[in-house]
């Protein structure tokens, strides 16, 4: 995979690791300081808490799943670039061999 590509999805894994921290430590501050602030002010951290876990592991779950199907994709290609039928003599189609696991 490019490198630019491999920088990009970095960034993106850990904006959204910083934001499930976020969360979880919003919703740890909220709930041991509970009687000190206002109803408001609670309510608010544990929004906020929320929907930052909420956003954090579903970009986690998205980019992980595109970083899966991306490297699957990348494997079964052949490295020059060209199909595995390309190479197949007409009428019969490419056999992938696997090893039997003993």
């Amino acid at each position: 995979m490019n490198t630019q590509t491999d920088k990009n999805i970095q960034r993106v894994i850990e904006f959204s690791a910083v934001l499930v921290a976020i969360g979880m430590g919003l919703n740890i501050l909220v709930m041991q300081t509970l009687g000190s602030f206002d109803a408001a002010a609670v309510i608010l951290g544990l929004f906020l808490g929320f929907w930052a876990l909420v956003l954090g592991i579903v970009i986690l779950v998205l980019s992980s799943s595109w970083l899966f199907i991306k490297r699957k994709h990348a494997i079964s290609e052949p490295m020059n670039g060209k199909p595995a039928e390309a190479h197949a003599p007409i009428g019969l189609h490419a056999v992938r061999h696997h090893r039997m696991c003993a």
